[in-house]
């Protein structure tokens, strides 16, 4: 006689389910992420992620128990997608030739801030004050990044392609660049242009590659 298993079987209904499941946790980050980039952990409440998600307060703790977990769930979403947009593609151009790499991720560095300003809005709050939060935030994430960016810049010195100096003010110079980007609102007003447009984005990072790597032809001077 065969034996049972004992494994489920996934119906079409459990499958939908997850898959709901999954939209609805994304719902709740991303609204999480757009109310932290606004407000601040402190003011941002359950309350007001559930009405931007259109989900209960009682929804968002089924899944993230505490406002501090949605907080580092948060963090993860938001980390995950810069490093699949820019660390990730170091690896990609470990083949190229290095001042053709370091235009490139510097290129797409400003690019992706210019496509994610509530990311920096999203840092400014948390670099404001030391805490546990921040403590977390850069060890799990900010530190392998930084590290990373770190012995890219010191590789670029050795073959004087970038200034001399210490890679953190580098590092901290090129974040700075992407300021006008989370300050969209001011920008347009001042100038009434776009700051998000391919315009503005390639006129940014042409200028922050000539101080950056000022004997790296850009794309269009080849």
């Amino acid at each position: 006689m065969p034996q049972s298993s004992s494994k489920p079987v996934r119906t079409a209904k459990g499958r939908r389910s997850n898959e709901n499941a999954a939209e609805t946790r994304d719902r709740i980050v991303r609204a999480g992420l757009a109310a932290f980039s606004e407000m601040g952990f402190g003011a941002a409440s359950l309350r007001e992620i559930g009405a931007r998600a259109d989900v209960s307060q009682q929804l968002i703790t089924h899944h993230f128990e505490t406002k501090l977990g949605l907080w580092k769930a948060v963090v993860d979403h938001t980390f995950g997608e810069l490093r699949a947009a820019f660390v990730g593609r170091a690896r990609e151009l470990e083949g190229v030739s290095l001042p053709e790499r370091m235009r490139l991720l510097i290129k797409e560095f400003l690019v992706f801030s210019a496509e994610h300003p509530e990311f920096a809005r999203f840092m400014m709050h948390e670099g404001a004050s030391k805490g546990p939060r921040l403590e977390w935030l850069v060890e799990r994430h900010v530190r392998p990044i930084y590290k990373t960016l770190e012995s890219r810049i010191e590789e670029a010195q050795a073959r004087e392609l970038m200034p001399t100096g210490d890679p953190f003010q580098i590092v901290y110079l090129l974040i700075g660049s992407t300021a006008m980007f989370s300050q969209a609102a001011e920008f347009e007003l001042l100038v009434g242009r776009d700051v998000r447009s391919a315009e503005v984005v390639d006129a940014r990072a042409d200028l922050v590659l000539r101080l950056l790597l000022p004997g790296v032809p850009l794309a269009d001077e080849e």
